[in-house]
């Protein structure tokens, strides 16, 4: 297999490797810092050391069970994509434009005995983007785990939301789980068994002043999450979990704790483990689909 370069263009803050709260909360800079070109976003595998590309190949049996972990570069995301290889699953770091992080990940995932590859695909051109994971993901096995992780988490008031931030919104966080869901279901076995897990947020079921179309589009995906389990139902769960102050963003390290004391009922933040813990319980089930599980200490109460 010859290595392949990565030419996603640099997201300039479209698009976060984690979870909701779990990422950075950007300054509204997109527009000004992205690329005249940036229209057509241009999706690829990370490249890999040949020899290493080629004893990864031996591994590869084309039978193995993988989860696709999105936005699993960094913070929660990496933490969720350890906790699936730990399950004996083989592991698609998907990630933006995070290559070394994403490939040291990996690099820990092989050394511990797993399987993983990383992934670069610009999720604001999310068909495109769910092509390009799946088609990667083909050469582990079949996906039976999808965790839709990545998500843009950016915070306007109405008089200066534009098109644009509606649109980065929209495409990451509800269309890229929308397509991804799609390819999961096409490569999917006849008569095999999977998950759709959708990391939400608990701000879909208590929408309050702030992030306007952040949490517009995570209720969007709720609803999403509840259709699809009845639509793929009864071989495919798909659940969502809902987290609230696991890790604050980097650029405001005190807000869990302030919101600890003022609005979370467990007057506590809670822990990436308490996430992964929560996400194992579900991958665990047979008989739960449709439902969305708080990780939040209350606050959504």
């Amino acid at each position: 297999m010859k290595p392949e370069q990565s030419r996603s263009l640099p997201l300039a803050a479209a698009e976060t490797d984690g979870p909701v709260e779990n990422a950075p909360a950007q300054a509204d800079k997109t527009e000004s810092s992205l690329p005249a070109s940036d229209a057509t976003h241009v999706t690829g595998r990370d490249q890999i050391p040949a020899a290493e590309a080629a004893a990864e190949k031996k591994k590869r049996k084309g039978d193995a069970q993988v989860a696709v972990v999105t936005g699993a570069a960094r913070r929660v995301g990496r933490e969720i994509a350890l906790a699936m290889a730990a399950r004996g699953l083989a592991v698609v770091v998907h990630h933006g434009t995070s290559a070394v992080e994403a490939n040291v990940l990996v690099n820990r995932i092989r050394s511990e005995g797993g399987t993983a590859i990383a992934v670069a695909a610009d999720l604001r051109d999310p068909r495109a983007a769910a092509m390009t994971v799946f088609e990667a993901a083909a050469d582990l096995g079949e996906v039976t785990t999808l965790i839709n992780s990545a998500a843009v988490f950016q915070d306007r008031a109405l008089p200066w939301i534009d098109l644009y931030h509606c649109n980065v919104h929209v495409s990451v966080n509800f269309l890229a789980p929308v397509f991804l869901a799609q390819q999961f279901i096409r490569q999917l076995g006849e008569g095999h068994r999977g998950h759709i897990i959708n990391i939400l947020d608990w701000r879909a079921q208590r929408p309050g002043p702030d992030h306007l179309v952040y949490t517009a589009t995570k209720a969007a995906l709720s609803s999403v999450t509840k259709s699809l389990a009845l639509q793929l139902a009864p071989l495919v769960q798909v659940n969502g979990i809902a987290p609230g102050a696991i890790l604050p963003p980097e650029d405001r390290l005190n807000w869990h704790e302030q919101r600890a004391i003022s609005s979370i009922p467990l007057r506590r933040t809670g822990s990436p483990q308490e996430l992964t813990d929560a996400i194992n319980f579900l991958l665990d089930s047979s008989f739960i689909t449709g439902e969305i599980l708080n990780v939040s200490g209350g606050e959504e109460l």
